[in-house]
């Protein structure tokens, strides 16, 4: 089993963090994800079902991932249905005048030796990714910086 975490701090409320963290249809920044549609259940929520393809650890998947668990505003669950056993886990905090965000992911690729080599060999890959991850979810928090226009032109 695999276990990779990251946090960040982003300057909005826990609401809003924990809003843009349950949203499965824009969660482009989730670590190697490539593709997600909503193919059941409720849009948000426990229940929430979405086709993902991704690529994770030097392996490419599609599967289906469900929200499991919501305790808004503060952690959200979700895992794939069948196939790799892969729990995602994101939580907000509230951190002075911001949010503290975890993602935290556990994987499994499969029993015996091939398996355990292959989490051993794909852990700090794993690990990277989810920093990306996290780096990715605090981007779209950033204040856009105006561009200064050239005098005289």
């Amino acid at each position: 089993m695999i276990e990779a975490s990251s946090d960040v701090t982003v300057p909005v409320r826990p609401p809003e963090a924990y809003a843009t963290l349950s949203d499965l249809e824009h969660a482009g920044w989730l670590p190697g994800v490539t593709r997600l549609q909503h193919i059941g259940g409720p849009a948000r929520g426990v229940g929430a079902r979405y086709q993902v393809e991704a690529a994770l650890a030097g392996r490419s998947f599609s599967g289906v991932l469900a929200c499991t668990e919501d305790l808004a505003p503060e952690r959200t669950v979700m895992t794939i249905e069948d196939g790799l056993d892969l729990t995602i886990t994101a939580t907000a905090r509230p951190a002075g005048r911001g949010t503290s965000v975890t993602l935290a992911v556990r994987y499994s690729v499969g029993g015996g030796l091939a398996g355990r080599a292959l989490e051993r060999a794909s852990a700090g890959t794993a690990r990277r990714e989810v920093a990306r991850a996290m780096e990715r979810f605090a981007a779209t928090f950033a204040v856009p910086t105006p561009s200064r226009a050239r005098a005289g032109r």
